[in-house]
């Protein structure tokens, strides 16, 4: 047997391994949490800033925004729109959809399911957002839950005390499933 580790696998150490498509699942795990971070961030600054003085108003911030971030808002379409809700990399829910995709590839369900509530947060406005009293409450919301998917995050990769036999059981069945 020889000692010579899979091209195709990063070694973390004796008896430890993770495959290419885990660490590309991870990656774009953090870049998509990340993306999302930023986008709600923006948003909630944009309509803080149009509260406090309406000069130059929301979609006129947002659209330059959207514009910083390579989006192109047309004619029937809003910045605001653009930047929280369509399914594309480029706005808040697609960013956090594609996070949820790669979650279910190398995340503990605790992870996949803070950001379903976030995704569900998104999708609970009723009728399209466009006052910026709605935006700085959804971002209020939004902003929180991606907070608690970090401490997810957190607990579930980086934590510092031992596993108890129940939890290494637990992961163990867990990465077998997937």
């Amino acid at each position: 047997m020889t000692d010579s580790a899979d091209s195709r696998t990063i070694a973390m150490g004796a008896n430890r391994w993770i495959t290419d498509s885990r660490v590309y699942n991870l990656v774009w795990l953090g870049r998509w949490i990340e993306r999302a971070q930023t986008i709600a961030r923006v948003v909630r600054w944009a309509a803080r800033q149009d509260l406090e003085d309406d000069s130059q108003g929301l979609e006129t911030v947002l659209s330059m925004a959207a514009n910083i971030r390579g989006v192109n808002v047309g004619p029937d379409d809003t910045a605001l729109d653009m930047l929280l809700t369509r399914d594309s990399g480029a706005s808040l829910r697609g960013c956090l959809v594609a996070a949820r995709f790669n979650a279910t590839h190398v995340a503990p369900v605790e992870v996949i399911q803070v950001i379903g509530a976030a995704i569900e947060l998104m999708d609970s406005a009723e009728e399209p957002i466009t006052a910026s009293e709605e935006v700085v409450e959804l971002m209020d919301e939004v902003l929180p839950t991606l907070e608690k998917l970090h401490a997810a995050i957190e607990d579930a990769w980086f934590h510092s005390g031992p596993l108890s036999e129940e939890e290494v059981y637990r992961r163990f069945v867990q990465q077998q499933q997937q």
